[in-house]
């Protein structure tokens, strides 16, 4: 797996290294607590995905333009 935090990927080559893609959920904690994103679309550089929870709470779902190198993600088990 190609680490993502600090990376120098864009979003979209780090779901292509990583072998992520539409319909993928990762985990990652910035320090606020973990946050679930499910992958809704991978283009050429970026990412769209949804929010399903935050801090062990269900969060809106809403899809948004994500960067994946403000901390390290990984695929939920």
């Amino acid at each position: 797996m190609i680490s993502t935090l600090h990376s120098r990927l864009s979003a979209a080559e780090l779901c292509r290294r990583n072998g992520w893609g539409v319909g993928t959920r990762l985990v990652g904690n910035e320090g606020y607590g973990d946050t679930v994103i499910e992958i809704t679309a991978v283009g050429s550089d970026g990412l769209l995905a949804r929010t399903i929870s935050h801090g062990g709470k269900p969060s809106h779902g809403r899809e948004n333009s994500w960067v994946l190198w403000c901390r390290e993600w990984s695929v939920v088990a």
